[in-house]
């Protein structure tokens, strides 16, 4: 009973200890030891599957040649055009553009980050303002202020800040000076013999590829002379046999693309033994014939390449069997806004030329503009306005006839069996073109 009682009277006692005894603190987790950041996970394309498609400095280069089918008329020679438009920033200059940099980059010169500048006509600093911003530099452009609107603004899409000079001549003078100041590396584009190397390594190849070696004459306009001594100097490793022929604007014109260069500032690129013959061309010559292709082969060309056709079918006229290749540097998609391509602007084509342009502008003529096409040849400008021009006028005034006017230096009378235009590739080659009618 006193056992009871007692384990009665302890059990109170063993709640009320328990009650008294406090809860248990609550435990959180020990913070995780720090660790060094991880780079995060790089995702890329399985391995061969990248190779598999090109990057856009790999379409540098490849470009198409294609056969001209009406302007070159009943031949025995093959003219052909290389079309560098096909490039991916729109022009033969993409070629020197990224092999200048590669070759600076390999050499130590540059990295990426650094500034470049340079001194360019339009088509080399588009190319550079696209490797620039490929391959991750800062870019500043001089250019000449007759610039076409089309270039300017292509240049500053890829990032690159345009500087406006009075010529240039003067671009180059004040890149002299920029470069002085450390304001940037300059790649001198038209003393850098990498530029002459990027077409030695591949307009030249390339050429004698496509025509499989048949290639006898390329037809190229001049400026840094990189194009012409790139392609001509391979071509005649070739076959030395091979006439390279350069093109120049006539004196006091101005054609985008193309230099007459000052004394004192022809490139170190210019080798003139690597070139055989030299041509001069008119604006009005080029800017016709970028107008002609277009309406009559479906070539878009800019200016000067242009012309670089102007010269071929020169040429053609005096050679036989022949395969000329004219370097077409870019497209008409450039000019655009200068009014070369408006339908006033070809309203007189073609326009009196002198005879040395006959054949080409004969050409322009008969393939460009209905017919019939009368043909009147003069003794020289003085006679422009004389009276047997004045008399042929008025007897076609009314007449839906094309009379255009081939200016001679000196005049012989062309119904002459001796005179200069009844020798064979002068007076045979109109016979055998014009068919309405030719009126002297």
């Amino acid at each position: 009973m006193r056992v009871q009682q007692r384990a009665a009277q302890a059990a109170p006692a063993a709640v009320r200890q328990r009650a008294r005894t406090p809860a248990p603190p609550t435990l959180t987790p020990a913070p995780a030891p720090a660790t060094a950041p991880t780079a995060p996970r790089v995702a890329l394309p399985r391995p061969g599957l990248r190779d598999a498609f090109p990057t856009v400095e790999e379409l540098v280069g490849h470009t198409p040649i294609v056969r001209l089918q009406h302007l070159p008329g009943n031949t025995t020679n093959i003219v052909l055009a290389k079309l560098e438009g096909h490039n991916p920033a729109g022009s033969a200059k993409d070629r020197p553009a990224l092999h200048m940099l590669k070759e600076a980059e390999r050499r130590g010169q540059i990295r990426r980050g650094d500034t470049i500048i340079e001194a360019t006509s339009g088509n080399t600093g588009i190319a550079l303002a696209m490797a620039a911003a490929i391959r991750g530099y800062k870019l500043k452009l001089i250019l000449p202020s007759s610039s076409s609107a089309e270039r300017i603004a292509t240049m500053t899409a890829y990032g690159a800040e345009v500087i406006l000079a009075p010529s240039m001549e003067a671009s180059r003078d004040m890149l002299v000076q920029m470069e002085r100041e450390g304001l940037g590396h300059c790649l001198d584009q038209y003393n850098n013999e990498d530029n002459t190397a990027s077409h030695y390594i591949g307009t030249g190849p390339e050429i004698w590829a496509q025509t499989g070696g048949r290639v006898t004459h390329v037809v190229s306009s001049m400026g840094t002379f990189g194009t012409i001594m790139g392609t001509g100097r391979y071509l005649k490793e070739r076959n030395p046999a091979v006439q390279v022929v350069g093109l120049q604007p006539s004196e006091h014109v101005s054609i985008p693309g193309i230099r007459r260069w000052s004394p004192g500032y022809v490139p170190s690129l210019y080798k003139p033994e690597g070139i055989d013959r030299v041509l001069d061309l008119t604006a009005r010559e080029a800017e016709e014939t970028a107008r002609c292709l277009a309406r009559v082969e479906g070539i878009f060309a800019g200016i000067s390449g242009a012309g670089a056709v102007s010269a071929a079918l020169r040429l053609s006229a005096e050679v036989d069997d022949a395969v000329i290749v004219a370097v077409v540097c870019d497209r008409g998609d450039r000019y655009l806004s200068t009014g070369v391509f408006n339908a006033a602007a070809g309203a007189e084509d073609p326009a009196p030329c002198h005879a040395a342009e006959f054949h080409s502008a004969l050409a322009r003529l008969l393939h460009g503009h209905a017919g019939p096409h009368y043909v009147l040849f003069t003794a020289g400008a003085g006679c422009e306005g004389g009276e047997g021009e004045a008399a042929a006028a008025a007897a076609l005034k009314g007449a839906a006839l094309l009379v255009r006017k081939f200016v001679r230096d000196t005049w012989d009378d062309p119904a002459a069996p001796s005179a200069d235009w009844q020798e064979p590739g002068h007076g045979a080659f109109v016979d055998e073109w014009v068919s309405e009618g030719l009126g002297v």
